[in-house]
């Protein structure tokens, strides 16, 4: 296996972990038994870890190491505030809607965190501008381990996932809701992903 084939498969295997959050916030990420757990050496893995602190999905610091990143309830807010701006964006400068049979797929989807992955990448394929669309799917990866304990603090968050496919007015006021209700949710959420193993 080359090296750039060892980095790629160290990020994907890395990302998709952080992104299902099979590790708690402040957890330390070790370059060397990750590299033992991804049978490869230490350069990949420390070059994933660089490339997810780029991202926002590792935090490092000086004498610490790389580690999961510890959100505070402003900073799970300012997280929700900026995909709610580029939800609105991505709608907004679309030339397109997404097709019925796509939408129905992706609210089909299981688990629901899935479903909602889903429907805001289906939201943002339509958007001309390419830098929005990665951005959008950034704050999404980011927010995903919160998704995943959607359902356990949030009264019936699927049924919000169908309002904000609607092509009505409405559209803009409902992306606002749904931002609105886990923004209130913040400290329920991040106690839930403290208290997760």
């Amino acid at each position: 296996m080359s090296a750039y084939q060892a980095m790629e498969r160290s990020y994907g295997s890395l990302r998709r972990l952080l992104r299902e959050g099979a590790y708690p916030p402040g957890y330390r990420l070790e370059a060397n038994r990750l590299a033992d757990d991804f049978g490869v050496s230490t350069t990949p893995v420390r070059d994933a870890l660089y490339r997810l602190v780029g991202e926002q999905m590792v935090e490092a610091s000086l004498g610490e190491g790389f580690h999961v990143p510890r959100l505070t309830e402003a900073g799970l807010r300012d997280l929700y505030e900026w995909h709610s701006a580029l939800v609105t964006m991505a709608t907004r400068t679309a030339p397109t809607y997404p097709e019925e049979a796509d939408i129905r797929a992706a609210l089909a989807r299981q688990p629901q965190a899935e479903a909602t992955a889903a429907i805001f990448s289906l939201l943002a394929e339509g958007a001309p501008n390419v830098e929005l669309r990665e951005a959008l799917g950034n704050a999404g990866d980011r927010l995903h381990p919160f998704r995943i304990l959607e359902t356990a603090v949030l009264p019936s968050p699927g049924d919000e996932l169908e309002e904000l496919l609607e092509r009505s007015p409405r559209g803009p006021a409902a992306i606002r809701r749904y931002h609105l209700a886990r923004m209130r949710a913040a400290p329920a959420l991040l106690r839930a992903r403290s208290s997760r193993k």
